[in-house]
């Protein structure tokens, strides 16, 4: 290593001044030239933005949120039914047997169990029976309307208490309650003889 020469540290010293020189009076305001001083400060520098990050949080539970309601409307979409709901359908005014008249009250909810074909008494297409809350339940099928009436006519005249659902070619007769709940869902007419 080579030593650098030091450099006499006389000139770095500055005089202080006395006593007399500090407590002298500031001049007078009208004295001093304001001029250079009354000018507009330069405007501040632009402050830097801090790069601002998103909230992950935040972020996160929306995406969540989509994701989950993306997910509701396809459910929801995927249960509508492109048909008409059974409760909905038009019942058919036609039955081509007592079977499928059963049938038919089975699929909508209104059971008739263990069904019995009975013999043909020659004016009807059909007939049964079958045991619908817990009583027999007589069900016929007709080749018309004319005939339906006949039934009841028959029926009404010669026995006791009776509820009837009848319809264009069918006739159920079987508990109140339950026999006005296929008349209900089968468009048909109730009619009841007590």
């Amino acid at each position: 290593m080579t030593e650098q020469p030091h450099l006499p540290l006389d000139h770095l010293a500055e005089p202080v001044p006395d006593d007399e020189a500090v407590t002298q009076p500031l001049p007078p305001p009208a004295d001093l030239d304001l001029g250079a001083a009354t000018q507009p400060l330069p405007p501040p520098p632009p402050k830097e933005h801090p790069v601002h990050r998103p909230p992950v949080g935040l972020i996160a539970a929306l995406a969540v949120g989509v994701v989950v309601a993306v997910g509701v409307v396809v459910v929801l979409i995927g249960r509508i039914d492109k048909e008409p709901a059974a409760a909905a359908e038009t019942p058919p005014q036609r039955f081509p047997s007592p079977q499928a008249l059963v049938q038919y009250l089975d699929r909508h909810g209104l059971s008739c169990d263990s069904y019995e074909a009975l013999g043909d008494d020659g004016d009807a297409l059909g007939r049964g029976r079958c045991v619908a809350a817990g009583a027999t339940v007589g069900v016929g099928v007709y080749e018309a309307h004319t005939e339906v009436e006949a039934e009841w006519n028959t029926l009404a005249g010669s026995r006791g208490p009776l509820f009837m659902a009848l319809g264009d070619n069918w006739a159920v007769d079987g508990p109140a309650d339950w026999t006005k709940r296929v008349a209900e869902a089968l468009n048909g007419q109730y009619r009841a003889q007590p």
